[in-house]
């Protein structure tokens, strides 16, 4: 309930038969009568071109005016103790930038104590006129905002009272007052609407009950949100209030507020229907305990702002998908990065079809010797033996048994293919077939075991058939490591046997075969009938 808490009601009690206070308007719902308004807190946007809205909104309103007794929250008299008031309400829209509107306020009923405690014998008068109210919204240049348009909104205000209503029942000022104002909003892409009021009410100056009440600085702030958008119907919310820019010495600060809640309902009629309710703070004059309200705004069908609203109640369209991009051979290789745009190929090939130059099944961007058919005993793309520069590189290693020369059966077929490879390439005059060991045990024992390694492989290749002036053999033991001899892994790479091909001289002579690195170590002699032994761990 609102309350005159500065008023002690004794000493109206004692005062009420010399003077009269001068009484003002009590009523601080102002709705707005533009079918997109939100009730008591304005929109940006004017209404469309010579459209036009009109209607009416009927709310009531409990206790606004209720005296209390002194460090009491009783009530004691009620002044103002309910009112139902009509509003009948016409706008019209000018060039998508100004509406001009008129609201004609109607006091249908309201009810009070008798007023003897203020100085007049009787109750209030239960139907009068109100204040007849002008309004005027103008859009900012660069924030007006079409109807189902999204972002920033803003427009100027300015509403005019003229002294129709009757002052003695707390429904006029008794003078002409102002309302100018701003409002700033957004709308968002889902419908939902936030709007700010702020301005100032310009009224006459008027000290009731130790009061002063006169020009104020009001605010609102409202929100509505689409709940059934194609349907036409949104929840809003609205908080409003002021302030007295003036008051008296004794008088504490008020900031009378309202809290409202309602639901619209955008019918495709033209008609607009708003119902709800709030209250108050029930702590100062003007603002009720309880408000409840309801409205009917029509526009005519088929208008500019008829349009507006349907197309509003439309859910937004998704964006249109990105178009296809550009893909002629369908290789979902797309723009630059395919370089055959009119040929299909895999995405790790730049969209070009792969190619198997050598035809064994590899493609060549997989294959390491595209050049090269694998053939039946090929790995990879790539042949057991194959000449590259001045070597015969073999897939995998030539193995032997444990510390002998002893060539293993799973090794058979690769010196098949070097031979194959000696045998297809007949410019090939000699290849010196090199054997090599890791670091485990001594220089001696290292260069005699790689020397028999090599003369064991030169062997299998005269059996296949290899011309022995082709062929040279060298042991370099230890010698020459691949890498450093710090693992199992590393050491096997360093067991090994390579196939280098020895260059031609002049004059078309048979290229010697290099010495021997081997051929200066001893392994010392073992007993007659003896194993010779080999250091633990050597191969």
């Amino acid at each position: 309930m609102s309350r005159l808490a500065p008023l002690l009601l004794a000493l109206l009690l004692t005062r009420a038969a010399s003077a009269q206070d001068a009484r003002f308007d009590v009523q601080a719902f102002r709705p707005s009568g533009a079918p997109q308004d939100l009730v008591g807190v304005g929109q940006s946007r004017p209404l469309s071109h010579l459209s036009v809205s009109g209607g009416a909104y009927l709310n009531f309103m409990l206790d606004p005016l209720v005296l209390v007794a002194a460090g009491t929250s009783s009530k004691s008299v009620s002044l103002v103790g309910n009112r139902l008031q009509l509003d009948v309400m016409a706008s019209v829209g000018l060039y998508n930038w100004v509406e001009i509107g008129v609201d004609m306020p109607l006091v249908l009923f309201q009810g009070s104590d008798n007023l003897e405690a203020i100085g007049t014998e009787g109750f209030i008068q239960s139907f009068t006129p109100a204040d007849l109210r002008l309004t005027a919204k103008a859009a900012i240049p660069g924030l007006r905002r079409s109807a189902e348009g999204n972002g920033f909104g803003g427009a100027l205000t300015l509403g005019m009272s003229l002294p129709t209503g009757l002052q003695d029942a707390f429904a006029s000022d008794g003078s002409v007052t102002w309302s100018p104002g701003l409002v700033v909003d957004y709308r968002f892409e889902s419908g939902v609407l936030l709007a700010l009021n702020t301005g100032f009410w310009l009224r006459p100056a008027r000290q009731f009950a130790d009061t002063l009440w006169g020009n104020s600085l009001t605010f609102g702030l409202g929100a509505e949100v689409p709940i059934l958008r194609a349907n036409g119907i949104t929840a809003m919310g609205m908080l409003t209030g002021s302030t007295a820019l003036e008051k008296l010495l004794t008088q504490p600060q008020a900031l009378p507020t309202e809290l409202l809640f309602g639901l619209r309902w955008y019918t495709g009629l033209g008609l607009t229907f708003t119902v709800g309710g709030g209250g108050g703070c029930g702590c100062s004059p003007t603002s009720p305990t309880l408000r409840l309200f309801t409205s009917i705004i029509w526009v005519p069908a088929k208008t500019r702002e008829w349009e507006a609203i349907q197309r509003f109640k439309e859910p937004p369209e998704p964006p249109l998908p990105p178009p296809p991009p550009v893909d002629p051979d369908g290789d979902s290789v797309i723009g630059e990065g395919d370089r055959c745009p009119n040929a299909p190929g895999p995405v790790e090939n730049g969209g070009c079809p792969d190619t198997d130059r050598d035809g064994d099944a590899v493609v060549d961007r997989l294959d390491p010797c595209p050049l090269l058919a694998a053939g039946p005993r090929g790995r990879n793309g790539c042949p057991l033996a194959r000449i590259e520069g001045n070597k015969i590189v073999i897939l995998d290693q030539v193995h032997f048994a444990t510390d002998q020369d002893v060539i293993l059966p799973e090794s058979f077929p690769i010196l098949e293919e070097v031979a194959q490879e000696l045998l297809a390439h007949e410019e090939i005059q000699r290849v010196l077939v090199e054997a090599h060991t890791d670091a485990r045990a001594n220089d001696a024992y290292n260069f005699d075991l790689s020397r028999r390694r090599a003369v064991s492989v030169q062997n299998f290749l005269l059996d296949s058939g290899i011309a022995v002036e082709r062929l040279c053999s060298a042991g370099f033991g230890r010698s020459r490591p691949l890498t450093a001899n710090d693992s199992e892994a590393n050491m096997a790479l360093n067991r090994r046997v390579e196939f280098t091909i020895i260059p031609p001289v002049e004059g078309g002579a048979l290229p010697p075969c290099p010495p021997d690195p081997a051929a200066g170590w001893q392994v010392p002699p073992t007993k007659k009938g003896a194993k010779r032994s080999a250091p633990p761990g050597s191969r």
